[in-house]
């Protein structure tokens, strides 16, 4: 391309004025990346050929890439009137559409393209993207397939594929897909980066290592390569007691490394894209213990890297703006449990709430969340980590609430920053986020320790009961004949296990044989992990070893079933007897589910927030007695429970029990009237103490 470039200015030394040499010079440096230039070229081309349809285009593509969509916008329907039929001007139009997060109209102008020319691969990977950011999967995947077909190995097509099985967790069909990219392009330093996190969730971590070191290879400055090379030592499961211990002291010392090398060289350029997409310290958060100190550390790292912002003076409203920002506003535990309810009994004449839904996944809970509130925005409006933050800066909010942090890259990177006077986060990862931007930890009096403020980087703010005002979700069971079979032939109580396996500690593996013993003939049904079912099988032959070490054959009692839909997981729950919450990470919305099933649980109540939540439940419910406060008192409890199913009638009472119970845990309105103090408290302290600073 640059001796082409060379060639095309000769050709325009002849010939000053020709449009054809004018066009040709500065299309070329389009698509050298050099857009000032280029422009200048184009431009000329305008005035002497105003009426060129691939001067209007090459020229709107450059100013799409100047970030001008408006005037490129202009160019392109200029086009479009002169030969409507062209695939380039659909195509240019497209492109500077999706620039503008207006994706719907985008998709509308790649088909377009496409009519015009079936095989065009530009039209089919941009189409792609489009039907992906809709949420249209299936779609986006055959576009992206077709593109394939049509040139093998093609590497933005398979790139953006990866991206796709990543969103859907196929991290196989991913790693596939990277791979390919990289015969390539063996140094895309971007696609070596996002295929160690794919090996990361396929539990290899020194391959993931690996990718990254060579990412810093070709681009030595690269910080989110470095910050994904330090959460890297985070094991997605611990296979054995002393390798779960040593993992808080591995990450400081991966930590220490990180922290040396941002401050050799403290003026380094970060890109935002990199940032908002880099791996978190996630799987810290299922290790046991206080990580407030490590979580500060990686936090203050990351904030070093961030480029400052100034922030505009904020309007004077009636209502205070709350902004509630989370990736999983649809069906999923963070929006049934946290945030339906919220939204459902918040004072409108108090607060004017807006939503932003980093995800794209969407469902009939997304809609009814759209219905209630003032504001919304998604991926359908807005493309990338800097158009979020625009967003929060054009719409300047008081208040925001972030209930997930941890759970998504680009809401920790928000979060990282300063986006309002009051930043509050909540327990949908129950954890501290270590975020000094965060004010405010959200949590419940009955999930907390008495010295749990120690937890905490935040202030803890403990609301009424477990901090969240839920209501019984409105779905039905459905049968499930294959898991009915797959029980066939076994004897005994049945156990169900309903978490992920990155939620099994290996210090807990005895406690599941030591109950079988103490149980006799019984069953325990564990679900595959959804997203790491390799991880399913290590822990399914970590309690096989542990049944048999206390004379067990673990064939009689360990059952492992396919993951379920909300529909089915409630049938299973209805032919199991007894629920055994995790002690190392506790599940609330599987335990609350269980318990409107009428279903006795087990819990172990821990020192932390999230080996807590469903204690807190049976607490809230008036259940404690099944709440254990050690593992021989959980073992105890557990045979006792099962013990007691044996006999029918007995059997029947204690789901009655627990049925009649299960109502006090919804409709705690007193959750939602002590957010808002707090909100309105809070925001007034903050308010108060900016207008102290401005008077001294």
């Amino acid at each position: 391309m640059p001796e082409a470039a060379d060639a095309f200015r000769q050709a325009l030394a002849l010939q000053p004025e020709d449009p054809g040499a004018l066009f040709n010079v500065g299309d070329t440096l389009r698509m050298l990346g050099e857009f000032a230039e280029a422009e200048a070229y184009l431009r000329r081309v305008t005035v002497s050929a105003p009426d060129f349809s691939d001067g209007l285009v090459s020229l709107a593509l450059t100013l799409g890439e100047l970030g001008r969509f408006g005037e490129a916008e202009v160019l392109c329907r200029r086009a479009l009137d002169l030969v409507p039929g062209t695939a380039a001007a659909h195509f240019c139009l497209g492109n500077v559409l999706a620039g503008s997060a207006r994706l719907e109209e985008a998709r509308s102008c790649f088909v377009a393209a496409l009519h015009a020319d079936p095989g065009w691969l530009p039209a089919l990977e941009s189409l792609g993207n489009v039907l992906q950011e809709l949420g249209n999967s299936s779609q986006a995947e055959e576009c992206y397939r077709r593109c394939l077909a049509i040139q093998h190995g093609l590497p933005n097509a398979s790139a953006n594929l990866g991206r796709l099985f990543v969103e859907q967790n196929r991290f196989v069909e991913a790693e596939a897909c990277y791979r390919d990219t990289l015969k390539a392009d063996p140094d895309n330093p971007g696609i070596l980066e996002r295929l160690g996190s794919v090996l990361l969730e396929l539990g290899r971590a020194e391959e993931a290592k690996n990718c990254y070191r060579q990412a810093l290879r070709v681009q030595p400055e690269r910080v989110s390569a470095r910050l994904a090379l330090a959460t890297a030592v985070l094991p997605v499961i611990a296979q054995s007691v002393q390798e779960a211990v040593a993992v808080p002291r591995l990450f400081a010392g991966a930590l220490d490394e990180l922290a040396d090398w941002l401050q050799a060289n403290g003026d380094r350029e970060v890109s935002v894209a990199d940032l908002a997409g880099t791996q978190q310290p996630f799987f810290l958060a299922y290790r046991d213990g206080n990580h407030v100190d490590l979580l500060s550390r990686y936090a203050d790292l990351v904030s070093q890297c961030l480029k400052s912002r100034s922030r505009a003076p904020r309007p004077h409203r009636e209502r205070l703006r709350l902004l509630i920002i989370s990736h999983h506003i649809r069906w999923h535990s963070v929006w049934n449990i946290v945030l339906r309810g919220l939204l459902l009994h918040l004072d409108r004449s108090r607060f004017e709430v807006f939503v932003y839904h980093l995800g794209n996944a969407e469902d009939q809970e997304t809609a009814f969340a759209r219905s209630q509130v003032e504001g919304w925005r998604d991926r359908h409006t807005i493309s990338d980590a800097a158009g979020w933050l625009a967003a929060a800066e054009e719409d300047c909010p008081e208040v925001i609430f972030y209930p997930e942090i941890g759970m998504s890259s680009l809401a920790y990177f928000l979060a990282a920053h300063r986006l309002a006077p009051l930043q509050m986060a909540s327990w949908g990862h129950p954890i501290t986020t270590g975020l000094a931007t965060i004010d405010l930890f959200l949590s419940g009096e009955l999930l907390e320790a008495p010295d749990a403020d120690a937890h905490y980087r935040e202030r803890l703010v403990r609301l009424p009961g477990t901090g969240c005002c839920t209501s019984s979700l409105p779905i039905t069971a459905e049968a499930i004949p294959d898991v009915e079979m797959s029980l066939l032939g076994m004897h005994g109580p049945r156990f169900v296990i309903a978490q992920r396996a990155i939620k099994f500690a290996p210090v807990d593996d005895d406690i599941y044989a030591k109950i079988a013993v103490a149980a006799g003939a019984s069953v325990f049904i564990l679900l595959r992990d959804p997203v790491c079912p390799w991880a399913s099988d290590l822990i399914m032959a970590r309690l096989e070893s542990a049944f048999r070490k206390h004379g067990l054959d673990p064939g009689r009692h360990l059952v492992a079933i396919p993951w379920l839909a909300p529909e089915k997981f409630l049938a299973l729950l209805d032919v199991c007897d007894v629920y055994l919450d995790c002690p190392a990470f506790s599940g609330y919305t599987t335990a609350w589910l269980a318990m409107h099933r009428g279903l006795p649980i087990v819990a172990l109540e821990g020192r932390q927030l999230r080996q807590r939540l469903a204690a807190g439940l049976l607490r809230k419910a008036g259940l404690s007695e099944t709440i254990a406060a050690s593992g021989d008192d959980y073992v105890a409890i557990a045979a006792r429970l099962a013990a007691e199913c044996r006999d029918p009638l007995r059997k029947q009472a204690l789901r009655a029990a627990v049925l009649a119970a299960a109502p006090a845990v919804d409709g705690d309105v007193r959750v939602v009237r002590s957010f808002e103090q707090c909100l309105t408290t809070a925001f007034a302290e903050i308010a108060s103490a900016g207008a102290d600073a401005a008077v001294g």
